[in-house]
């Protein structure tokens, strides 16, 4: 009797210090959805004076519902000029998604993608292999998107389709919102 009271005793003691030490190490861990906007654009504009425009946040509910392969989750003017979107591509692998900053430049009624930065995925398998696959998506705009369609990353095609999703759904959304 006395052993198992001892032992109980112990785990109790456990869970509350690692409870504790979770409860500190998630306030201390936190980022908040502006910090990630932040990292976001200083890891595509890196050295450029580049931040949101809080005024020009723009409307994508209408949008969402006209998509079945992506989602768009925020869209913001950037203070230069161009605009960055957080798509979430839909149908990857085992149904899974892929959620990316897509960064793109309106020229002469065109939008084009200058960069695309992961931020998260879920049910996504080969995910390091898509870490240069970014690149490709660079100089992509609303006259030639078809060609993502034939995009694919050997291996990991599954979680390919659902970036390709992804950017498309941003580069539409900016077409059909700027007229780009």
């Amino acid at each position: 009797m006395k052993k198992s009271l001892k032992t109980v005793v112990i785990m109790l003691a456990i869970i509350l210090v690692c409870g504790g030490l979770l409860a500190i190490l998630s306030d201390l861990l936190y980022v908040s959805d502006n910090e990630r906007i932040d990292r976001a654009i200083q890891e595509i504009y890196a050295g450029e004076d580049v931040s949101l425009n809080e005024d020009e946040v723009l409307d994508f509910t209408d949008f969402n519902n006209d998509t079945e392969d992506g989602v768009i989750k925020s869209a913001y003017k950037l203070t230069n000029g161009d605009y960055l979107v957080l798509s979430t591509g839909k149908k990857g692998y085992s149904n899974g998604t892929v959620t990316v900053y897509v960064a793109i430049s309106v020229d002469g009624g065109v939008a084009t993608v200058k960069k695309v930065v992961e931020n998260s995925y879920t049910a996504q398998t080969l995910m390091s292999k898509l870490s240069s696959y970014y690149g490709e998506f660079v100089g992509v705009n609303s006259s030639n998107v078809g060609t993502i369609d034939d995009m694919k990353v050997s291996g990991a095609t599954g979680s390919s389709r659902a970036v390709n999703n992804a950017v498309i759904t941003a580069i539409e959304f900016i077409r059909t919102k700027i007229g780009g």
